[in-house]
C-alpha cells in the first residue's frame, strides 16, 4: 500500500540522512549551497521545537511517544475509507516524520537536524529541521487542503 511505503520510505530516508550528517559534518558547521536557499547546519536537538524542554528529556519523549501514537491510530482508521487520499497522503507524511524524529530520539537522546532556509524572515531563518520535520509540516498542510475533500 502507497501510504505505509510512505512512511516506510521516509524513515528510512531520515536514518540515512542523518548518519550522512552526523558523520560528514561537525556540530553547528554551516555549509551554503551556491544558487540555492539552503543551509547544511548541523544541530542536535534535545528538546522539542527551539530545544523547548530539552532539560526534561522524558517528557518529550512521552508526548511524542503520545502524539505519534494517536496519529498512528487515526491513519489506521482511515485506511479503509473509499477515497479520502489527500487525507491519508497528509496523515502518512506527519506519522512518518513523528516516527522518525521519535525512533532518533529513544535512539540517541536527541533529534539531528541540518537544513536551514536562507529567507527574509528572522524567525524561520534561525531555525534548523531535517526532512522529517518537512515532511510533518507538508503532511499537516496535506490534511488541511484536501483532508475533507473526497478524493
Amino acid at each position: 500500500m502507497i501510504y505505509m511505503a510512505i512512511i516506510i520510505s521516509v524513515c528510512v530516508s531520515e536514518i540515512f540522512l542523518r548518519r550522512i550528517a552526523n558523520k560528514k559534518m561537525n556540530l553547528n558547521e554551516a555549509r551554503e549551497i551556491k544558487g540555492l536557499p539552503i543551509i547544511f547546519n548541523r544541530y542536535h536537538n534535545y528538546g522539542m521545537a527551539e530545544n523547548r524542554l530539552e532539560e526534561r528529556p522524558e517528557i518529550v519523549k512521552a508526548i511524542g511517544t503520545a502524539a505519534v501514537g494517536m496519529l498512528m491510530v487515526l491513519f489506521l482508521l482511515t485506511l479503509p475509507l473509499r477515497g479520502k487520499k489527500g487525507l491519508k497522503t497528509g496523515l502518512a507524511l506527519v506519522v512518518a516524520g513523528g516516527l522518525a524524529n521519535l525512533l532518533e530520539r529513544f535512539l540517541h537522546g536527541y533529534v539531528t537536524d541540518y537544513v536551514q532556509f536562507k529567507v527574509p524572515f528572522p524567525r524561520i531563518r534561525k531555525l534548523v529541521f531535517n526532512v522529517a520535520d518537512l515532511c510533518i509540516f507538508i503532511g499537516s498542510a496535506v490534511m488541511v487542503i484536501f483532508g475533507s475533500s473526497r478524493k
